[in-house]
């Protein structure tokens, strides 16, 4: 009798160990998955921020090549006027002197 209520003791403190085992696995890979949600988290905060900040450069970029064009045309246009003045201007010479 004696050896199987050792026995049943031996056990129970082998079911106690297991189980605090158990338990303390279970908050290690609980720990390994908040840290992992932290870190997918912190990721994606930064990817986000990363994404701001292309699309805010991309859009002055666009920005200044619309300004770019316009000054462009502009010019273009004064030139063309510029030289539509020259040319009236030489014609009505030759005519004046027809």
């Amino acid at each position: 009798m004696r050896l199987a209520l050792a026995e049943v003791r031996d056990l129970q403190r082998t079911v106690v160990v297991l189980r605090s085992e158990l338990e303390l696995s279970h908050q290690e890979r609980q720990h390994a998955v908040q840290d992992a949600l932290s870190f997918a988290h912190s990721e994606i905060t930064q990817l986000r921020e990363t994404i701001a900040a292309l699309r805010a450069s991309l859009e002055r970029v666009t920005q200044e090549k619309l300004d770019a064009l316009q000054q462009a045309s502009a010019l273009h246009h004064g030139e063309v006027a510029q030289l539509h003045d020259t040319i009236r201007a030489l014609r009505d010479t030759l005519e004046a002197r027809a």
